[in-house]
């Protein structure tokens, strides 16, 4: 009979994992404390929240709101970062933490709704640019061809202007 605190904490991950637009999975066992508070700090400035979680407690909430597959991404003693934002977020702030403090922090996997990513997946994910980037980019390439338009117009009149001010100036010469 399960106690009434693991009753709370499950229903605690089931409402991180009901909101949550992304999940990480890692491996923390090779971590010195140090290591630990520098990742939990590092994933807190950028919103992300990150807990270690019995696995059992993690399996049982996700199977309560239909989330089925996690076990595969399970493995071990496992970390969990949680993000709430945009789906790259997570994986970015992982990856570059490993990427900058060179410390051997294990990726087992993700899920982002009801999809299981495997640790690959998710560094590719972290290698995409964000949805800024992206947007900056669109709005880049739909400007482009709107400044060309509007370049072509100005030379076009500039071009009139500059044959009617001739022709004027031809006028007041005769």
């Amino acid at each position: 009979m399960p106690t009434e605190q693991k009753i709370e904490q499950v229903e605690d991950i089931r409402d991180r994992l009901s909101r949550a637009s992304i999940i990480v999975t890692t491996g923390y066992e090779s971590l010195r404390s140090s290591d630990m508070n520098a990742l939990r700090k590092s994933l807190r400035q950028q919103g992300i929240e990150y807990k270690v979680i019995k696995n059992t407690l993690v399996l049982r909430a996700a199977e309560e709101i239909g989330k089925h597959g996690i076990d595969s991404i399970l493995n071990g003693p496992t970390g969990i970062a949680f993000g709430y934002d945009d789906v790259t977020s997570v994986p970015k702030a992982i990856n570059d933490f490993i990427s900058s403090t060179r410390i051997p922090l294990v990726i087992h996997g993700g899920l982002m709704g009801s999809e299981i990513l495997t640790g690959n997946q998710v560094v590719e994910i972290a290698n995409l640019p964000s949805k800024e980037e992206l947007v900056a980019k669109l709005l880049g390439q739909m400007k482009a061809p709107i400044t060309g338009l509007v370049g072509t117009l100005n030379s076009i009149l500039t071009g009139i202007a500059v044959v009617l001010q001739r022709r004027v100036e031809q006028m007041n010469d005769n």
